[in-house]
């Protein structure tokens, strides 16, 4: 038994005795896991779902598609420098020299933070997913994107190893089509060595009845670089935990957040980021806006372990209620256990600022129009740091898209 396959008998009896998480679980209490038990179940994956025109189509990128959890090898291209190992080759007993590190990627023992019973099942009955790994010192000149399109219960696990000074951007985006409720429980691991950069955005816009859990763990080694873009646009529940592990000298991320909710939309995202070494900087941004009686829940831990002096930490969550029935919950935290560092943290919760829209409505600007416009620029303002224009301007249309409308505001972006 190789140890890909002894992970999956572990974490099948992992969840055997820890189940689906409960409200009773502090990280789960805004969150009702219960409603996931009804879509556990795994069918024969249908592989023939039509996909023309899905996805950001005008992306210069090398690819990669997942089918309802499937690989579709003829719709995916891949440069020389990548490598990928399928979850299926893992799991087989041919021969391979970087076996050991990529079992890594897949690894789980439940005494990870943010450990819950929903990502013990991923790792025991994953049916796709692929181990990624760029060489030491290589630089994709094109984004790898990674289409994902679901119209029935999947289970996807992923590896991302970046080899020391390589640099790569990765996107991740989740579609479903038709109207079945279904649920997609997807990991993505990433282990990032010294020196190598990622920019990694992860994109969820499932259909309306279509469920999303989901994990995103980095290892950084000593002077690595990662910046996360995560976007919340579809789906009726959605959980996110991302974890992050600064683990040697001098690693750093950047960590942004965007959700724009209608209709009864649940969002829920967890992070965590561990400063475990000395002279390691992180960042985090995220932005809500809430309309109709969607619930958007934001946690965010950082904990600075003892010995990480020259930590510098700041995070930030803001949110904007469109509506008296819209909900979020948010809880920034520090955790500290060594001096001589800096943190900070904070968090807003309102509707549009007066003052500006009175502003804008003195330049002759009508009022729904003002209000579109306030809405757009600060839910853009996470949108900013993203690198890639292409992927900036399609996250902001169809975020655009999602806002009540009540002005002609053509030309708003650049149309």
């Amino acid at each position: 038994m190789n140890l890909i396959q002894q992970t999956r008998q572990d974490a099948l009896a992992l969840f055997e005795k820890v189940g689906l998480p409960s409200k009773r679980d502090e990280d789960w209490k805004y969150t009702d896991a219960s409603r996931l038990a009804d879509l556990l179940e795994l069918g024969e994956a249908d592989t023939s779902l039509n996909i023309e025109g899905l996805g950001i189509t005008d992306l210069d990128a090398y690819r990669m598609v997942f089918i309802n959890g499937m690989l579709n090898e003829p719709q995916s291209n891949l440069p020389a420098d990548v490598r990928m190992v399928s979850l299926a080759d893992l799991q087989s007993d041919v021969a391979d020299e970087d076996r050991e590190d990529l079992a890594q990627l897949f690894k789980i023992s439940g005494d990870e933070p943010l450990f819950n019973g929903l990502m013990a099942l991923n790792a025991a009955v994953a049916t796709g997913g692929a181990a990624v790994c760029l060489a030491d010192n290589s630089v994709l000149d094109k984004p790898l994107y990674i289409l994902q399109v679901s119209n029935q219960n999947n289970v996807l696990r992923h590896g991302l190893m970046l080899g020391v000074n390589a640099q790569a951007q990765v996107i991740e985006h989740f579609i479903s089509t038709g109207e079945a409720h279904a649920l997609s429980n997807c990991v993505t691991a990433v282990i990032l060595k010294a020196g190598a950069s990622l920019e990694h955005t992860r994109l969820q816009q499932e259909g309306k009845k279509q469920s999303h859990v989901a994990r995103v763990e980095v290892k950084q080694l000593r002077d690595s670089s990662y910046t996360f873009h995560g976007v919340e646009l579809g789906g009726i529940l959605s959980r996110t935990d991302l974890v992050v592990s600064l683990s040697e000298q001098g690693a750093s991320c950047n960590l942004n957040g965007l959700f724009v909710l209608d209709g009864r939309q649940h969002v829920d995202h967890h992070t965590r980021v561990d400063h475990k070494a000395p002279h390691c900087i992180s960042r985090e941004n995220y932005r809500t806006v809430l309309d109709a009686r969607s619930h958007g829940v934001f946690n965010g831990k950082v904990v600075v372990h003892k010995g990480a002096v020259k930590t510098d930490s700041s995070q930030s969550n803001g949110n904007i209620l469109l509506s008296k029935h819209a909900q979020i919950d948010t809880k920034p935290e520090l955790e500290i256990y060594n001096d001589d560092v800096k943190c900070a943290h904070g968090a807003t919760v309102g509707q549009l600022d007066d003052k500006q829209l009175f502003y804008l409505r003195s330049r002759g600007i009508s009022e729904a129009a003002a209000q579109e416009l306030l809405t757009f620029a600060f839910a853009d303002e996470v949108l900013a740091a993203m690198s890639n224009q292409v992927v900036r301007s399609y996250v902001e249309k169809e975020a655009f898209a999602k806002l009540p409308h009540g002005a002609d505001l053509d030309g708003l972006l650049g149309e």
